[in-house]
């Protein structure tokens, strides 16, 4: 194997929404395996050997000019920030939709041959309700003016809209994948259920209780941020080369009951 596959301490990783929830723990393991880290949230996290730099994605020109400070070869981007239903819409999809294609843009040209870029999704994309040609035109934006025309053709409450742009980031990323494969860099998304994080309260108000509960009660509790980490950790080294394109489910299991469920009526509901 070459060094770039084996030094872990001479990769640099871009970790947006890094100082709380599923993007601190990921710069705990990574930190942990001696990668440099770049930590963008709106506040900095607590960690003395990160670089953290204060931004709001839905600052196109704060992007822009937290870029201008990185160093000139960034080996991966994890776009993990993110907010919940209960903010209002027009935020939802500047942070959940533009936020991970401003860092790409801005970032993507110090990415080498052999980077990865994942990108924090969520179970809740299968709830969404616009149809196709309206996602199409939600990729197609690009200033929160556009956002804003947007949600005048589809007006979304804050919950919808928080589906709708797990939706729009997992089409993107696997978009994003065919368009960046002749440089060699990888995309993937992935999908945690519900999982143990400041913000799940967020989710109990916008999704309801009893549909959190549900999910919990099926596979036994809810997920942690360290065991999302560990699978965005994997998803960005080298380690994942031939993994690309696709959206990885991180629900312990709750896709494969629900699927198993769905096949089992459709089994019973077989004429003999």
């Amino acid at each position: 194997m070459s060094d770039e596959r084996n030094d872990a301490a001479r990769r640099t990783v871009l970790v947006t929404g890094a100082a709380s929830g599923i993007g601190a723990a990921l710069v705990e393991r990574l930190r942990g395996a001696g990668t440099d880290v770049v930590g963008w949230d709106l506040r900095a996290g607590d960690r003395d050997d990160v670089r953290y730099i204060a931004l709001d994605l839905t600052d196109a020109a704060q992007i822009t000019r937290a870029a201008a400070r990185l160093p000139e070869r960034i080996d991966a981007i994890a776009n993990v920030a993110g907010v919940p239903g209960t903010a209002p819409a027009l935020r939802v999809l500047e942070v959940n939709v533009l936020g991970p294609q401003r860092v790409i843009a801005a970032v993507g040209e110090r990415l080498p041959r052999g980077a990865a870029i994942v990108n924090v999704a969520s179970l809740a994309a299968a709830r969404n309700a616009v149809d196709a040609a309206g996602l199409a035109a939600l990729r197609a934006a690009q200033t929160n003016d556009d956002l804003a025309a947007w949600l005048q053709r589809h007006p979304l409450e804050g919950p919808a809209a928080y589906d709708t742009s797990k939706r729009v980031l997992v089409d993107a990323s696997a978009l994003a994948s065919a368009r960046l494969a002749e440089r060699g860099i990888r995309v993937v998304s992935v999908s945690p259920g519900p999982i143990q994080t400041p913000i799940l309260g967020d989710f109990v108000t916008s999704m309801g209780k009893d549909a959190i509960d549900r999910s919990a009660a099926a596979v036994g509790r809810h997920g942690t941020a360290a065991e999302v980490a560990a699978v965005v950790a994997f998803a960005l080294s080298p380690d994942a080369s031939w993994l690309n394109g696709i959206d990885i489910p991180v629900d312990g299991g709750l896709t494969g009951l629900r699927t198993a469920a769905s096949l089992k009526a459709q089994s019973e509901g077989e004429p003999s």
